[in-house]
């Protein structure tokens, strides 16, 4: 079992992205989820290579690991706030860019770099609507505050994080309109914000105007978004398992777990040994940008494993169905009529991030 990945489609997209945001855009590379599901250093060495200079993260064990390597000396914006002292201590000691999203954040960050004598980096995070980390719009004197006090903080960028940009472009502008408003009233007070950045990979697409300054990209360089923009780019990613054993089966025999499905006539079967702890059937693969036919294609996947059928997967080129619950690291599929044998290449496209990191990712070109 292998994750295969066109390193010559990556290199297409990353060229795509580069071309559709424009040279005055910054582009920053996400590297959260294990580089996205392909393999943390694998992409970012690849990113560095193709002309992306600034990358994010999410886990300080990932910044410190990449700012030791492979990116030495490049930027490296930390996409979480915290006001965990240790936390803000080791963000401060590699030189990676702080999230600043609370009052509290501020003083624990300015108060290690106060005591160590150095200036540390950071970007102010305002919460649009996501709920997470991030000062919201309403505590615009707290930010403003901060910028003042925080003698010790370097201010560099400011950003938000939009909630439903893969699904709804007009929550994506509710949020950088307020975004933007919020922005301004700071800047009425004279203060320089630095960089402001607020799309991801959707939004950069579906919601040219929410670019700003800068993006996060991280989806887009695996060709997986939605929107009607999607085409621009190639999905990247499949994997690749070998049929184990043939079956065949009565009509009216149950197969898989709950025996939630029950043939119908004679049927030639195909185990594969890949399932839900490899991440397989561990989440639907959307074809539709709208919020009502996603969330219908959401509803309409959960019926499917409950009934256990109908995920496709290709064999010999064919396209074939699964039958019966997906079961750990098992999976059946309907091939009657067909002449597959074991040892047969089956290919199953899903998300690479729901991909096990211990499963072997195979690189390949042309």
């Amino acid at each position: 079992m292998k994750y295969i990945i066109n390193e010559s489609d990556l290199i297409y997209n990353i060229e795509a992205v580069k071309a559709e945001m424009g040279e005055e855009c910054k582009i920053i590379g996400v590297l959260k989820g294990n580089g996205y599901g392909f393999g943390r250093d694998y992409m970012a060495k690849l990113l560095l290579e193709n002309g992306i200079d600034t990358f994010a993260v999410t886990e300080i064990e990932d910044a410190e690991e990449l700012l030791s390597g492979i990116l030495k000396g490049k930027d490296m914006l930390m996409l979480r706030s915290t006001a965990i002292p240790d936390e803000a201590a080791r963000i401060a000691d590699i030189g990676a860019i702080a999230t600043i999203g609370s009052f509290e954040a501020a003083k624990v960050y300015d108060a290690y770099c106060h005591s160590k004598g150095i200036v540390g980096r950071a970007h102010i995070k305002i919460d649009t609507g996501m709920g997470r980390y991030g000062f919201l719009p309403r505590e615009t004197d707290d930010i403003i505050k901060v910028y003042q006090s925080c003698s010790n903080i370097s201010f560099e960028g400011i950003y938000t994080h939009f909630a439903a940009a893969f699904t709804d472009n007009n929550r994506t502008k509710e949020q950088l309109a307020l975004f933007n408003k919020t922005v301004a009233q700071i800047m009425n007070m004279g203060i320089d914000v630095g960089l402001m950045h607020a799309a991801n990979s959707s939004a950069a697409f579906n919601v040219p105007e929410s670019r700003l300054r800068a993006v996060r990209i991280g989806s887009a360089f695996t060709g997986r978004i939605l929107g009607e923009n999607a085409e621009k780019l190639k999905r990247v990613g499949y994997m690749s398992v070998k049929v184990v054993d043939i079956t065949n089966l009565p009509a009216g025999h149950k197969i898989g777990y709950n025996g939630t499905y029950t043939t119908n006539k004679e049927t030639k079967v195909a185990i594969l040994p890949i399932g839900h702890t490899d991440g397989w059937g561990m989440a639907p693969v959307y074809d539709s940008f709208s919020l009502k036919d996603s969330t219908r294609k959401s509803l309409s996947n959960i019926k499917k494993q409950v009934k256990g059928n109908k995920n496709s997967v290709e064999i010999n080129s064919q396209k074939y169905f699964t039958v019966g619950q997906i079961g750990l690291s098992h999976t059946a599929v309907d091939v009657t009529g067909s002449e597959i044998k074991a040892g047969d290449e089956a290919k199953l496209d899903f998300s690479p991030l729901y991909v096990n990191p211990l499963i072997k990712r195979e690189y390949i070109k042309g």
